[in-house]
């Protein structure tokens, strides 16, 4: 099973960096194999190279495994309180960027497909990425969203599976896209 889970975050990870939202060493990712473990990138690497090398099985309920992602607190934390999560991608999207970067949500109302996949966005305040509290502000401020922009760093999206977070990451990065370029037609 977590050969599969793999493979599928290694296509998540291609299909992502293609798009322009895995700069550098940033982003991460996370899946649940059962309900006590998850493979979670490790720390600083590439995520536009993913290899099977790169993911690490870690206990959810360990606050800092070792190696793992700066970002695990945030996961877990949405782990420990949303059970229908199984899946999540952290990256820096830069139509949904410039979204966060400002403190705004784009408007999913403008595409239907966006209005009928993305479970709802949701803008979590600047809180300094790496640590425990924001995670807290990830489920306090994100309930049941399925995208989450984080203010000034960037674009969670969580699933019931990787493709679901996946696809509402390219939704969502669309509908920012959308409508920061109709906002250039209006304005014309």
């Amino acid at each position: 099973m977590s050969d599969i889970l793999k493979q599928e975050l290694l296509h998540a990870a291609k299909v992502l960096a293609a798009s322009g939202c895995l700069p550098a060493t940033d982003g991460n990712f996370s899946v649940r194999v059962n309900e006590s473990q998850v493979l979670v990138t490790k720390r600083g690497i590439e995520k536009r190279n993913l290899q099977p090398s790169d993911l690490i099985l870690v206990e959810i309920a360990d606050p800092k495994p070792h190696g793992a992602s700066s970002e695990w607190q945030l996961h877990r934390a949405l782990y420990l309180s949303r059970p229908e999560v199984h899946a999540i991608l952290h990256v820096h999207a830069p139509h949904l960027g410039s979204f966060a970067a400002v403190g705004k949500l784009p408007n999913k109302h403008l595409l239907i497909e966006a209005e009928a996949t993305l479970g709802g966005l949701a803008l979590i305040p600047f809180i300094e990425p790496g640590t425990a509290e924001l995670g807290e502000a990830a489920v306090s401020h994100g309930k049941n969203a399925g995208v989450l922009l984080l203010e000034r760093h960037g674009v969670v999206a969580v699933g019931v599976t990787i493709r679901e977070a996946l696809y509402r990451l390219e939704r969502a990065e669309l509908l920012a896209k959308i409508e920061l370029g109709a906002r250039l037609l209006l304005d014309s």
